[in-house]
């Protein structure tokens, strides 16, 4: 918690503190006026000593208590802490007793305050006292609004030092913010909903919650508290607290998980300059002794900002993290079954695939064993930890957070769903980028859903002109018009989603026929050969059937490339006709009635543009019904038949007319799957949508509408007339009958 968030909480003591102090100040000015007036004689106790009830400093309270010997001794070898807990300052000490000490002695090497080197007795003692004046009323309830009952970490006047040393030889001083101690109340355990064995998991069977004075310390339980003090507020505690490394430290700390923490650091430990923390070290910068200012850094792992941070914050509060690390042997045996089987070293494992297996072992929270137990703990990839009591080696409480150390691996659910093999093939790396960036991990790992990825080779995007750079960033390129375009997150999620099925398909099961996407659109599939909204862009299957937990992986030897919205949108491909492309011929007359309509300009406002998200099917007469019905005087005259000049009545009753032929909602394809009634976009005066009939007689879709009139799908002149076309929000089909009675 940092410093100001603290005053915030406690201002009401300050205050109080306040107010004390200006009632001395206002009695000694009093008494100063008095004795000069009056002349009489100047008494020492009555003028200068504290008010009555007033003690003295924290230091001369320790001091008084012969129960406390061992901690002022200890203070007393600590340069200038004497003088600190003597002065006018604020503080709260944890005061560890003497049976507190003689525990400690009889668990360390160390067996007096003594031999204890005077920089690491130091930083024992100054984890000991907190800053702020804080009594038993105030961790028992901080605050005023309900936030402020999740405090339970308080800022101590310990600041470590810690020099990361590199592979090229070079140290890195690190800047850190004073260490912090957790206090743990009755409401913490109720509103975390802690048992106690979860305290006795972690601090020891000894370790006991005190329910008399309601206040444990990290394991110590506060057994005398609230003895004021001038300048603070002293509570005896029954054990003496070591200062905890952080996660991050004890990664470093520790040979058991060298692999693991090298691998983390080499791919996702960064370094900022901190200049105003260099800058504030003065002329007492000279960490290393050489003459020079050392410069001070922080450190961040790009896959857990708070993993080296003593004092991690969120807009709300403070953040503790929890830390689910392998042991040296779990690890090591992962990396030579899952990854080195794949890859030549772990040099080449992508950095997607080691930010999904680093993201899962991490959270941003406090997962004490029970929440463990629940499958409660969610990493920062988004998965739910699940682990048992009898994957746990050991567990600790780091300085900013819990440090378990496991005998396996947690794998993310995209190694084990149908998006694992991306990770684990050189073949597929491009994919894996894409995918991490698409958005569409958390769909696609859910094994309540099935699903089918065409994975594109790397060979595929390149042949389809898509390339991949790390610099200046990681980003996707592609060429649109012969411009090579960076492509943004949205671009790749459409283009990753036009790959994958929704269903889970074996080659065998993948038969002739229109399959949906995780986009909405479509792809179809013909004689093994599959095919998008680009026509002739056929896709072979050359990986087949990997079989993972919700679905197939198949490799793919080119990328079904996502229909652009400016190329292969409904409108779009009636705009086009009359033009060499996308189709010569096919919907020009329907264009020229759009266009007589004035709706072709507006992109089909209020048919297909109302609502992105739903997909439509455009029964397009064909041109040779709507010249037959502009010959016959039925329709307005367009194009090479002549020109009707409509008013704005006119436009608006053609303008419904052309609605009849837009189906919302549904792409209805030749295969005769989806048959019924279906409501198009043209409404009755009553504001109702008017219904067409969709039916499969004899092997021919044909469409009936709601006066019995029908019409067939034509089907025998593909070149002109080319059914099954894919657009971005919807499909066309072309029929042989213009439905005049609609106009």
């Amino acid at each position: 918690m940092a410093p100001y968030q603290v005053i915030n909480n406690y201002n009401q003591n300050y205050e109080q503190a306040k107010s004390i102090v200006m009632m001395r100040i206002s009695v000694l000015f009093l008494c100063i006026l008095f004795v000069t007036a009056s002349s009489c004689k100047k008494e020492y106790g009555p003028v200068y000593d504290p008010p009555t009830g007033q003690e003295g400093h924290i230091y001369e309270q320790l001091a008084g208590n012969p129960n406390l010997s061992i901690f002022v001794s200890a203070i007393d070898k600590v340069p200038g802490l004497k003088t600190e807990l003597s002065s006018s300052g604020l503080y709260t000490a944890m005061a560890p007793n003497n049976d507190a000490f003689a525990r400690y002695f009889a668990s360390q090497a160390y067996k007096s305050i003594d031999v204890i080197p005077v920089d690491e007795l130091s930083q024992i003692v100054r984890y000991h006292i907190l800053k702020y004046m804080l009594f038993q009323v105030n961790f028992l309830n901080p605050g005023i609004t309900k936030t402020s009952f999740e405090i339970f970490k308080y800022e101590t006047r310990l600041i470590t030092s810690y020099k990361d040393k590199l592979a090229n030889g070079r140290q890195m001083s690190i800047y850190y913010t004073p260490k912090q101690v957790q206090v743990y109340t009755p409401y913490y355990f109720s509103s975390n909903v802690l048992t106690n064995n979860d305290y006795s998991t972690i601090y020891g069977s000894d370790a006991k919650i005190n329910t008399e004075t309601q206040l444990n310390v990290m394991g110590a339980s506060v057994i005398e508290k609230d003895i004021a003090a001038g300048n603070g507020a002293i509570h005896i505690i029954d054990r003496v607290l070591i200062p905890p490394r952080n996660v991050a430290q004890e990664l470093d700390g520790n040979a058991e998980y060298e692999t693991y923490n090298q691998l983390l650091k080499s791919r996702f430990l960064l370094y900022a300059y901190n200049q105003a923390a260099t800058k504030a070290q003065g002329n007492n910068g000279d960490i290393n002794g050489d003459g020079l200012v050392d410069s001070l850094w922080n450190r961040t792992y790009s896959i857990n900002s708070y993993m080296d941070n003593e004092n991690a914050l969120n807009v709300t509060s403070a953040v503790s993290i929890s830390a689910f690390i392998p042991s040296k042997a779990a690890f090591t045996n992962y990396l030579n079954s899952r990854f080195l089987t794949s890859f030549a070293n772990i040099d080449l494992v992508p950095s997607t695939t080691l930010t999904l297996l680093f993201n899962s072992q991490f959270t941003n929270s406090l997962d004490w064993p029970s929440r463990v137990d629940k499958g409660l703990a969610t990493s920062v990839g988004g998965d739910k930890i699940m682990i048992s009591r009898s994957d746990i080696n050991s567990v600790k409480m780091a300085s900013n957070g819990l440090f378990y150390e496991l005998n396996k691996v947690v794998e993310p659910a995209a190694f084990t769903a149908v998006t694992g093999p991306t990770f684990f093939s050189p073949d597929y790396s491009y994919f894996s980028y894409m995918l991490a960036q698409s958005g569409l991990l958390t769909l696609l790992t859910n094994d309540a859903l099935k699903y089918t990825i065409l994975a594109p080779n790397n060979a595929a995007y390149d042949l389809a002109g898509i390339t991949y750079s790390t610099t200046p960033t990681p980003n996707f390129s592609r060429f649109i018009n012969s411009v090579k375009t960076t492509m943004s997150n949205s671009d790749i999620s459409a283009l990753v989603g036009t790959n994958i099925l929704v269903g889970d398909y074996s080659v065998n099961n993948l038969t002739d026929g229109f399959y949906l996407t995780v986009n909405g659109t479509y792809v179809s599939v013909k004689s093994g050969k599959i095919e998008g909204a680009v026509r002739g862009d056929q896709v072979s299957i050359i990986n087949p059937d990997i079989k993972k937990t919700n679905g197939y992986f198949q490799g793919t030897n080119k990328v079904i490339n996502d229909p652009p919205s400016s190329t292969y949108s409904i409108y779009s491909m009636v705009a086009a006709s009359g033009s060499p492309s996308p189709a010569p011929y096919s919907y020009l007359k329907f264009k020229e009635l759009c266009t007589l309509a004035g709706i072709l300009s507006k992109d089909f406002v209020n048919i297909t543009s109302v609502d992105a998200s739903k997909k439509f099917t455009l029964f397009v007469p064909s041109n040779e019904a709507l010249i037959a019905a502009q010959v016959a005087g039925v329709l307005p005259k367009t194009g090479a038949q002549g020109t009707t000049v409509l008013d704005a009545s006119g436009k608006s009753r053609l303008f419904s007319y052309l609605k009849y032929f837009f189906v919302g909602q549904q792409q209805i394809f030749t295969d005769g799957k989806s048959t019924g009634n279906f409501l198009t976009s043209k409404t009755n005066v009553a504001g109702n949508n008017l219904p067409l009939t969709v039916s499969f007689p004899s092997g021919v879709l044909t469409v009936t509408d709601n006066t019995g009139v029908q019409a067939s799908v034509l089907l025998s002149n593909p070149n002109n007339y080319p059914q099954n076309v894919i657009a971005k929000d919807g499909v066309i089909q072309v029929i042989d009958n213009a439905f005049t009675s609609q106009y």
